[in-house]
């Protein structure tokens, strides 16, 4: 089968809707993710893939630290608010065109906790990361990191890219 081809396959894959937070020179910064999955029990680690021209990338690089925020199904609106990015250049090809304001969390109750990273009221969950090391991949980077604290905020059933009707794979 053909790269191009198998993007129908990729399609059909299920992630969760997350709302990565990170801390930076400009600020704390939000964004909606999807590639993100547990990699290992003890200690727990997650494994993350970021575009390499992401603002949150860059902060996570800086800071070595990022808060993951569970997003239920009732959070659709707000995961979408999330999705832009704040560059002009990276805006082609992304869910309404329109580039984020600077500061993705004006209007949005939050807290930050241990690691400084915005952690959502509107969450189901939380938790925070501490950097463990990256890899290049492509036109992403993967992002290994250790789990340094977390909890529950709000009950509910955890939100999935294809209850939106999104795909990422490219």
């Amino acid at each position: 089968m053909a790269e191009d081809d198998s993007r129908i396959a990729l399609d059909m894959m299920n992630y969760g809707m997350y709302v990565v937070g990170s801390r930076g020179p400009a600020g704390l910064n939000v964004m909606a993710a999807h590639w993100l999955m547990q990699i290992s029990f003890k200690p727990r680690m997650v494994a993350l893939a970021l575009e390499n021209d992401a603002r949150t990338l860059a902060n996570i690089r800086e800071s070595r630290v990022f808060s993951v925020n569970v997003m239920g199904e009732d959070s659709m609106e707000l995961i979408a608010s999330f999705l832009q990015p704040q560059l002009p250049t990276k805006v082609q090809g992304r869910h309404n065109g329109r580039v984020a304001p600077l500061n993705k969390l004006d209007g949005v109750p939050h807290a930050t906790m241990t690691a400084g990273c915005p952690i959502l009221q509107a969450a189901l969950a939380w938790f925070e990361c501490e950097v463990e090391g990256g890899l290049p991949t492509g036109d992403h980077t993967l992002i290994v990191a250790r789990i340094t604290d977390g909890g529950q905020i709000n009950a509910g059933r955890p939100l999935r890219d294809d209850d939106l009707g999104w795909t990422y794979s490219g």
